[in-house]
């Protein structure tokens, strides 16, 4: 059975409205010996460098995957949902995303208000995704119009993980 919490983040981020969302292909997310599970906590200081991510998956086939932070600026109000903080396309299955080709650099959660959440969704390709043009901006991405736009079709794999911002001791005695 999918928690309820999972299936909330599938529909914000994905739109998924009817249909349940059940993953299809493994994917494992991880930042040195911190494994991304739904709902877990991430310190900043843990995220800062790019995550390994392997997935399973067709060893014929490609596949996407996007990085968001839909609680730009503030979980509360998010007026800049999405904010798009990686994306790596044309990756093998059955290896990782350092085997992909980076479309977008990653950018590490840096949250200011707020526990923010930040969501990997993996598409798999119809074809090889080669000439897609530069994004405007990280913010204000929509996950489903990129999707749509690429013929991603629905997701194979979703994953998320929770951030916010750390008070150092030496902020605290300013």
């Amino acid at each position: 059975m999918i928690p309820n919490a999972f299936l909330e983040v599938a529909r914000h981020v994905i739109g998924i409205m009817s249909e349940p969302f059940v993953p299809s292909v493994h994917m494992k997310a991880s930042y040195g010996n911190h494994l991304v599970s739904n709902g877990r906590y991430l310190r900043t200081l843990v995220v800062c460098a790019a995550p390994s991510v392997t997935i399973d998956g067709d060893p014929n086939a490609l596949y996407t995957l996007v990085m968001i932070d839909p609680d730009v600026p503030n979980p509360y109000e998010p007026t800049s949902q999405d904010f798009v903080s990686w994306i790596v396309i044309n990756i093998p299955g059955g290896t990782s995303c350092a085997q992909g080709t980076e479309f977008l650099s990653y950018n590490a959660p840096k949250p200011d208000i707020g526990v923010h959440r930040h969501v990997f969704v993996l598409y798999k390709q119809q074809s090889r995704l080669d000439g897609i043009e530069t994004l405007p901006s990280r913010i204000c991405f929509k996950t489903r119009d990129f999707a749509e736009k690429h013929n991603l079709g629905y997701p194979v794999n979703l994953s998320y993980f929770n951030t916010k911002k750390e008070i150092r001791k030496r902020q605290l005695m300013a």
